[in-house]
This record gives C-alpha cells, sequence and structure tokens, in this order.
C-alpha cells in the first residue's frame, strides 16, 4: 500500500493533497503578455504560434522570470533529510531564488522528496560543493557576502539584505560547524518569543527567504534582477521544460545549444 494512501491511527483515509489555484491573470495581463510574445525570436513565439504552449501556462512562465534572482542564493551545508532539503528548494522557486549550492563535506546524500519539491527542482539551478571553501570562493568572486544562520547572530530585521547576499543554513542538529560561521561575512538569527526556541530548518530558510527577498526587491525598485540576457537564457529553458515532449528535435536542440550566461 503507497504510503499516501495509509490509513489513519482511527482507520480514515488521510486526503489528498491538492495544489493551490493560481489567480486568473486578467485581460490587460494578458495583452501585455501577447505584446511581450510579438517582440520575442522566431523560435520562442512559436511555442504560442504552434500551440506548444497556452496563454496562461506562458503567463505564469513569464511572471516567474519577472521575479527570479540570482543575487540572493541559499548555500546548504550538510542538511541530509529528504524532506527538509525538498522544502527549501520549494520555498526558493516559489520566491525567485534561482540558485542553491549544496555542501556535503561528509558525503551526506542530496535526494530531495519529490513529493515534496511539487517539480520545483525542475526550474532551479542546483550547485554541488565538495568543501564549503569552494563554494564561498566561488560566490565572493561574483560579488555575494555570505551570511551564517546562528542562534546568536543578527536579529533578522536588522539585516540589511539590500546587497547581493548567499544565505547559509547548516545541519538539522548539529548547525554549522564553527570554521563555516567563521569564514562567513556575518550572520543572522529569527527572534522567537514562544517556549520553544528553534526551528525547522526548512520552515526558517522559508522565513528569512521572505524576509531578505521582499528587502532586495524594494531596494531593486522592481520585482526581480536579472539582466535581459540572464532572463533570456531562463526563458529558453523555461519553455522548454514546459512544452516537454511537444517541441521538434532540431528546434529543442537549437534552443538548447545558446550560450549559457556564465556564472
Amino acid at each position: 500500500m503507497g504510503r499516501r494512501n495509509r490509513p489513519r491511527s482511527d482507520g480514515s483515509r488521510a486526503p489528498r493533497a491538492r495544489r493551490t489555484r493560481k489567480p486568473e491573470p486578467t485581460p490587460e495581463e494578458m495583452a501585455a503578455l501577447e505584446k511581450l510574445t510579438d517582440g520575442l525570436p522566431e523560435e520562442l513565439r512559436a511555442f504560442r504560434d504552434r500551440g506548444w504552449l497556452s496563454a496562461k501556462r506562458r503567463f505564469y512562465l513569464e511572471r516567474a522570470l519577472r521575479h527570479r534572482t540570482r543575487s540572493l542564493v541559499v548555500v546548504l551545508h550538510g542538511v541530509h533529510d529528504p524532506h527538509n532539503q525538498a522544502a527549501v528548494m520549494r520555498s526558493c522557486e516559489a520566491l525567485g531564488v534561482q540558485e542553491i549550492e549544496i555542501v556535503a563535506e561528509a558525503g551526506e546524500p542530496f535526494r530531495p522528496s519529490g513529493r515534496v519539491t511539487q517539480n520545483a527542482h525542475r526550474w532551479l539551478d542546483l550547485a554541488s560543493r565538495a568543501d564549503f571553501a569552494t563554494a564561498a570562493a566561488g560566490l565572493r568572486r561574483r560579488g555575494l557576502r555570505l551570511m551564517a544562520a546562528d542562534p546568536g547572530g543578527t536579529p533578522l530585521a536588522e539585516v540589511d539584505f539590500t546587497r547581493p547576499t548567499a544565505l547559509v543554513f547548516g545541519n538539522e542538529s548539529r548547525g554549522l560547524p564553527s570554521a563555516v560561521q567563521a569564514a562567513c561575512d556575518g550572520s543572522f538569527s529569527i527572534p522567537m518569543y514562544g517556549l520553544s526556541q528553534s526551528l525547522n530548518v526548512s520552515v526558517a530558510a522559508g522565513v528569512v527567504l521572505h524576509q531578505a527577498i521582499e528587502q532586495r526587491r524594494r531596494s531593486w525598485g522592481g520585482p526581480g534582477d536579472l539582466g535581459e540576457e540572464e532572463r533570456d537564457e531562463l526563458r529558453r529553458r523555461f519553455y522548454l521544460q514546459a512544452a516537454r515532449g511537444k517541441v521538434p528535435d532540431d528546434l529543442r536542440r537549437q534552443l538548447a545549444s545558446r550560450p549559457v550566461t556564465a556564472r
């Protein structure tokens, strides 16, 4: 018997989870979508003109692209629970964070639960690093500072997230090693006022990400901060992913062969 079909202790069946319905786009939003599509290269207009993607699907893809950022990155250090891994990925995708770096210095497997991600992994960039030093060096080369999750860190509301930032989260029970904390540029904490004084790592990541991304959006004055080249590269990937099985092989190869923005 599948896990989701197991009865409760009282013999009743647990209801199946349902996905939240997306809000319907307005006529004005749909008109703006068609205007944008008219200006795309011919191979991307084909997703509309040949019916590979519906108007609503294209609308939600474009909305996600507008809200994407690469200047806020999540680093998971030693997070080994598949549900936690998946929940962090889902929060990142939902809030517009494009990149996650996974550091598994002790060889912890990264096998996020597909039931929990709800396909969020299809839209994210995941990078595995053998050690934290390698991850930190690459992020700093891109101009990101590293902020560690630490119960004794700066209260979240007092942290300046207007700067490009990598948020570093540690193992569910041990947190971050002292050496990793010392290698970061600062730390943050989530003030708690109840009898419980800790949060699950995936919940903590969601709380911090929401605070950080909204602060960054206010500093941008817009929903996302990708340049045109970065957005175009992601658009090709998103369209191809969303229209799997419908796009002819020659066009798929043509779109997939375009240069990827260096990161």
